[in-house]
């Protein structure tokens, strides 16, 4: 797994498709407002805080519970990339959701743990590298479309990537990872109280086996957003994005991730 500060992730290299966009619309003014609203792409910084713990079974050993933070030292609190591209044709529209959640921690080990067969001692000092990637697709119809509300059902899939490498100073590295799909069902609620002006609640998620894993998930935020022009757009907001996996074949992995965000974005 790539270290948190010389990663090049799928968000950062998403994301730079926003200064050739502005260019586009700077240069084809005309050709750009004749589409109308019908693709945009978002990008933020989220800062995002971390709670949760893993249990990670080897072939002969069961794994202990390790919480991320006590007993692996790994940031609390991290600044993550994030990205939303959406395309919409009338009442219908595709949204892709990318997050790329990544952070590191040192500890002193005070008891034992088993980590997918290695056992690491206590008094060792153990480094971690944890990563969490997403990418989220959903089709959106909206069944309500008015000029002050909007209301709208979507179903989609996940891709949850979760990689772990733990080193330790005596009994050397061990490493999981694994990419877990999953369906999602959820709905968005759009309120238009001043023109150029939403307040955006979203919510998606499901609690399904899929191959033998377990998963639960559930995806809110709260978004506040303002309309500059025709082609930009303002927001920030808050959002929580709780993930559990049960799973016969490597054990649990149970990651909270909440935070506010704010970005910019521009549309077609």
């Amino acid at each position: 797994m790539t270290p948190c500060r010389t990663r090049t992730s799928l968000i950062f290299r998403t994301l730079h498709v926003l200064p050739i966009m502005l260019l586009a619309l700077l240069v084809f003014p005309d050709q750009a407002r004749a589409l109308g609203d019908h693709i945009g792409f978002e990008g933020a910084p989220w800062a995002e805080g971390l709670d949760g713990k893993a249990s990670i079974d080897g072939n002969a050993f069961s794994g202990s519970t390790i919480d991320f933070t006590d007993t692996l030292g790994l940031e609390r609190n991290r600044t993550t990339p994030t990205g939303r591209l959406w395309f919409r044709w009338v009442r219908t529209g595709l949204i892709v959701d990318l997050a790329d959640s990544s952070r590191n921690g040192s500890e002193v080990l005070s008891q034992p743990i088993a980590f997918n067969d290695t056992i690491y001692a206590p008094s060792e000092t153990l480094k971690t590298d944890f990563e969490v990637k997403l990418l989220q697709a959903r089709l959106r119809h909206s069944f309500v479309d008015l000029k002050v509300i909007e209301f709208g059902i979507d179903f989609g899939a996940t891709i949850a990537k979760v990689d772990m490498q733990l080193d330790g100073s005596l009994n050397g590295r061990s490493t999981f990872n694994k990419s877990i799909p999953f369906p999602t069902l959820g709905a968005a609620l759009i309120f238009k109280p001043l023109p150029g002006f939403h307040i955006r609640t979203e919510a998606n998620g499901l609690s399904v086996t899929v191959g033998g894993d377990k998963v639960r998930i559930l995806d809110s935020r709260l978004q506040l957003e303002q309309s500059i022009g025709h082609f930009l757009n303002l927001f920030g907001g808050y959002r929580s994005y709780r993930f559990v996996v049960d799973s016969s074949d490597f054990g649990s992995v149970e990651t909270t991730f909440k935070g506010a965000y704010a970005g910019l974005g521009v549309k077609f």
